[in-house]
């Protein structure tokens, strides 16, 4: 536009000037004239598309103009909402965390077992997280259509992945239930036999135990809570409320020996040396009785079987024995036994290289 003008200007001098009196001044000025209007020609081609683009880009920026509104007012409206729901989130979760906090007061005020009480409040705590969670995911979730396949190959994935993690877990409530075990209980977990010192949410530790007294070796033998689910490994535990196992005495004798006597003779004798200890195994017994289970009638009594073989009768005499005296009885049972053998009619024992009188322990009552 500024060439065009400075054009038009030349285009007034020369005009203002066609009164000369030089005769070579027309012809010069035909042909500046020539010129200025080839220039013209030239602009003004150039000047009409840069016109269109002016006012396409005038459109443009109403259109950009237009556009800022919409997203400002859109963002506000945005913000709104989002701080709307964030208060309705917060408040939703404040009701969750007061309905845990009841809970938390309700189970100390109702509850008194130890046990049930941290059974209960770590169920509050898996409940209140699992809760939240659900509650987050569903406040910021604006399509539930495109949350629900997604949720799904996640959780697919994490089970494949956490297969034993997750089956521990699952263990863990059932090691924990009213028949579980907990810190102190005595098992016996394959070929292991120890004391629970600490059941945790994934694996258990026990001190392990050997011999007839169970004397702790020092070492901690740590088990996955998943072995509850295993069917090759049994979990063995001793009944709540009693201390009692059965210990095996067999005895080899003669094979002349007069059979039909001998079981009731060396029965009474077992039985003479358990009597001292009749009123702690009456009381296990009943608190067997107690429970749901369904002890034989018969109660904590010696028993007492005969094995016939070509060199010898063995005697096998079954008895309990309370675990703190385990190693008492076996010796004042041991004792009264070789007594009796040497009282008429006296009753040889079999020297076949193995000695005549074998006691075996065995953990009972589990």
């Amino acid at each position: 536009m500024s060439r065009i003008k400075e054009l038009s200007a030349q285009a007034d001098k020369l005009g203002n000037a066609a009164g000369s009196s030089n005769p070579s001044q027309p012809t010069q000025r035909k042909q500046q004239i020539g010129a200025l209007v080839v220039q013209y020609k030239q602009i003004s081609t150039a000047l009409t598309p840069l016109a269109k683009q002016g006012i396409l880009l005038d459109l443009y920026q109403n259109n950009l103009s237009t556009w800022g509104s919409t997203l400002r007012s859109r963002r506000l409206v945005e913000i709104k909402g989002l701080l709307v729901r964030l208060a309705f989130l917060a408040f939703v979760i404040a009701i969750v965390i007061v309905a845990s906090r009841l809970w938390e007061r309700a189970v100390y005020r109702y509850v008194q077992e130890r046990r049930r009480r941290y059974q209960l409040l770590l169920l509050r705590k898996f409940v209140l997280w699992f809760v939240i969670a659900i509650i987050v995911a569903f406040a910021f979730a604006s399509r539930l259509g495109s949350v629900v396949p997604f949720a799904g190959l996640i959780t697919a994935g994490v089970a494949v992945a956490l297969q034993n993690v997750i089956l521990a877990i699952v263990g863990y409530f059932f090691l924990i239930g009213r028949f579980g075990i907990r810190v102190g209980d005595r098992v016996q977990i394959g070929d292991v036999t120890g004391g629970v010192i600490d059941i945790g949410l994934v694996r258990m530790h026990l001190m392990e135990l050997r011999g007839g007294d169970y004397v702790p070796t020092g070492r901690v033998v740590a088990f996955s809570n998943s072995i509850v689910f295993q069917p090759t490994s049994g979990l063995f535990k001793q009944i709540p409320g009693t201390d009692f196992q059965w210990h095996e005495i067999t005895l080899a004798l003669s094979p002349d020996t007069d059979y039909s006597s001998v079981k009731e003779r060396l029965l009474k004798v077992v039985e003479g040396v358990l009597k001292d200890y009749s009123e702690e195994l009456e009381r296990q017994y009943r608190v067997m009785q107690s429970s749901l289970f369904s002890p034989s009638t018969e109660g904590l009594r010696p028993k007492a079987q005969l094995r016939f073989t070509l060199s010898a009768v063995e005697v096998v005499i079954r008895y309990p024995v309370d675990r703190q005296q385990a190693a008492e009885i076996d010796e004042r049972v041991t004792r009264e036994l070789l007594k009796n053998l040497q009282r008429e009619p006296k009753l040889m024992l079999v020297s076949s290289g193995s000695p005549g009188i074998q006691v075996r322990t065995n953990l009972a009552a589990a």
